[in-house]
């Protein structure tokens, strides 16, 4: 056990924790290297608590979601944090009651980061509402935000944790890689035609 970690790692438990693990079962990119500490986030209650945990101590990490666009840097011995965290909930309908019925015309959904795109779609489709333009988008919601215009332009707004461990909701303009952390994302969502 690295012992930079080992408050960490008593308040999660030790069984929470592995050490000089390969990540490449984490990854989609399969990637050969080793994580020194490694940990999954299922929650976003985890997520917050263990990095404003690394950064009271002045430890360092690293947090990746589906692994499709990362690089761990080269020796790198700090914690790796796998976002595994997983809600998806429709918080608002917009729509028209008529003869006909209940007719949805767009729905506000909120997503944890940790959630894949794909996974994202299939409770799209599920929900009878557009994946038009989320279709070809790899990755998880929380890194995929920051890089994919089309995602920008669906956000409604974005729960970050920010630099100094503070959640706040920003807009998609006020996005920083440097300073935020997404922890999810509410996006407005059309219905399917």
């Amino acid at each position: 056990m690295k012992s930079d970690f080992k408050l960490i790692i008593d308040t999660y438990g030790a069984d929470r924790f592995k050490f000089n693990q390969p990540i490449k079962d984490y990854t989609a990119l399969k990637l050969e290297d080793l994580a020194a500490v490694f940990f999954i986030a299922f929650n976003s209650r985890e997520l917050i608590k263990i990095i404003s945990m690394c950064r009271e101590l002045g430890l360092a990490y690293f947090l990746f979601g589906t692994g499709s666009k990362m690089m761990i840097p080269a020796g790198f011995d700090g914690l790796v944090i796998k976002n595994r965290t997983k809600n998806i909930q429709t918080i608002s309908l917009k729509g028209k009651v008529t003869k006909l019925g209940i007719g949805v015309e767009e729905a506000l959904i909120e997503v944890d980061s940790g959630v894949s795109v794909k996974k994202f779609i299939e409770y799209l489709q599920s929900q009878n509402l557009s994946q038009a333009g989320f279709l070809g988008i790899s990755g998880s919601i929380g890194g995929s935000l920051f890089i994919s215009n089309f995602l920008q332009n669906c956000v409604k707004s974005i729960k970050v944790l920010d630099s100094d461990s503070e959640i706040e909701e920003i807009s998609v303009l006020n996005l920083s890689a440097k300073k935020h952390i997404i922890l999810s994302a509410v996006f407005k969502v059309k219905a399917k035609n």
